[in-house]
């Protein structure tokens, strides 16, 4: 099965090379130290199990030039994606998204230009208390559908289907299966601390 047709997905993939990640991780005051880890998709797991695969940073076969990365549900990996556009100013793309049969659905697309909190442009449809809501935050971006915004039912204004034709209008290929393949070590995260 392919990563995006899951129940669940959840990554991010910065427009950078992966060296370039490893080094800004290290350079940190208390660096945060990459490491050799398998990548085993599609089996790669979200849960934060004892024995379970780490967070997964990989340089995508048909997209070198790309760093992907996927989180833990529930592990705190989050900082990933933080430090990459807040302290390092990595343009990246982040997504989350459900199927139809999964509790709390979502489809969210953010974007990342330059340094700081305030994404670029964020598309959101989800179902909150009671009902599905809508967002937008940024100016829209060239390649988005803005007539799908004005569907008359919520849910049918930001889809899966939509939101991975965004990202792969963004400049990431994840329909193919190279993307999910690493030609190198895919890497995980780990944080030390400096001897004082």
């Amino acid at each position: 099965m392919n990563v995006i047709n899951r129940e669940f997905f959840n990554f991010a993939v910065l427009s950078v090379p992966m060296a370039q990640v490893i080094d800004a991780f290290a350079g940190l005051f208390h660096p945060v130290l990459s490491h050799p880890t398998s990548l085993i998709f599609p089996q790669q797991s979200y849960q934060a199990e004892e024995d379970g695969p780490p967070l997964l940073l990989w340089s995508p076969i048909c997209a070198p030039r790309l760093t992907a990365f996927m989180p833990q549900v529930a592990s705190g990996d989050y900082f990933v994606v933080a430090y990459a556009h807040e302290r390092f100013g990595f343009p990246l793309v982040s997504v989350r998204s459900t199927g139809p049969e999964y509790p709390d659905p979502i489809h969210e697309f953010v974007v990342y230009e330059g340094q700081g909190v305030k994404p670029r442009r964020l598309v959101r449809a989800m179902l909150g208390e009671p009902n599905w809501d809508f967002y937008t935050e940024g100016e829209p971006l060239p390649f988005e559908n803005l007539q799908a915004y004005k569907a008359r039912r919520i849910r049918d204004r930001f889809t899966r289907e939509t939101l991975v034709t965004y990202v792969e209008q963004w400049g990431a290929p994840i329909r193919n299966a190279e993307f999910w393949r690493s030609a190198e070590d895919a890497i995980t995260l780990v944080r030390t601390r400096r001897d004082k």
